[in-house]
């Protein structure tokens, strides 16, 4: 009699315990959104037992790369509002640069107070030969928020192009005069032309740009080119419609866009669109950010043809 008490009761334990296991099952289903199997696997399947590190929401995530991290980590976002990574992978993250060359000029003014009506923060890459009141500028401009870049002092593509040297010392007088205008020593620098340029072989032979990146780079510098593009250096000068077209078709498809403009007297019509502009971008998903030397992506920028 006791025997089959035993049995009865581990019959009942047993069927206790599938019970639970299914109601539990299900419940940890609706919970992760019909994925238990793929979590499942991710978590609990065969392999060498690694991990990968928990996608943070700036990396960008491709073809297989999902995040196969804890369990928990899901229902902590759900239930508490922690945030680690998407189930399948992180949202890519869609982010601005907006840059200003060649400034400042009379249109500074104007520029920064359409970027702070609309809560947008940039980066200009100025210059010091022939401006009036460039440390005012520079002060106004760093003051606001925004990042300042060093586009050489002469921007004269004869002198700075023709040796190694020569370059550095323009750079560097560039440098002196942002460092006693705000206190910062920038170490991004955009060059004249971009680091592809074909005008530099004129001045310094097939070889300048290669020399100079490598003399750079050594001294700690990063330099910035671009892959979306208003137009506005263009000859003859687009209408702006043609300049909106261009901001279209430059950017499309791509997740982190430097845009190129240019801060100058004759540029009127930049300052024009620049609240089309930030608009559009807007629209089409991105965030606006400030380019500094980590800036994320940098090598998918640099020596971009458009």
């Amino acid at each position: 009699m006791g025997s089959k008490s035993e049995r009865g009761l581990v019959v009942i334990l047993v069927l206790v315990t599938m019970v639970f296991g299914m109601v539990f099952g299900l419940m940890l289903a609706l919970l992760t959104e019909g994925y238990l199997p793929w979590v499942m696997g991710a978590v609990y399947g065969s392999g060498t037992g690694e991990t990968k590190q928990v996608i943070s929401e700036s990396t960008d995530v491709t073809g297989e790369e999902y995040y196969t991290g804890e369990l928990n980590t899901l229902l902590a976002r759900r239930y508490f509002g922690v945030e680690s990574s998407n189930l399948r992978g992180s949202k890519k993250r869609k982010i601005a640069y907006l840059t200003f060359d060649d400034g400042p000029s009379a249109n500074t003014d104007a520029i920064l107070e359409v970027l702070d009506r609309y809560g947008v923060k940039a980066t200009f890459f100025v210059n010091g030969w022939m401006k009036k009141d460039y440390a005012k500028m520079y002060r106004k401009i760093y003051a606001a928020g925004h990042g300042l870049g060093n586009h050489t002092y002469s921007h004269r593509y004869e002198l700075i192009y023709s040796s190694v040297e020569n370059f550095m010392a323009d750079l560097k007088k560039e440098e002196e005069l942002i460092y006693e205008a705000v206190g910062i020593r920038p170490r991004i620098i955009r060059f004249p032309g971009g680091s592809d340029n074909r005008v530099s072989i004129r001045f310094g032979g097939p070889e300048i740009m290669k020399k100079i990146i490598d003399r750079i780079t050594k001294e700690g510098y990063t330099y910035v080119d671009w892959n979306a593009i208003t137009g506005d250096a263009l000859k003859p000068p687009p209408s702006k419609e043609e300049m909106m077209n261009y901001v279209k078709q430059t950017t499309k498809g791509k997740d982190t866009v430097v845009l190129l403009m240019h801060d100058m007297d004759s540029k009127k019509s930049t300052l024009e669109i620049l609240p089309w502009i930030i608009e559009y971008l807007r629209k089409e998903g991105y965030e606006f950010g400030v380019i500094d030397e980590n800036m994320a992506n940098i090598d998918a920028i640099n020596r971009t043809k458009l």
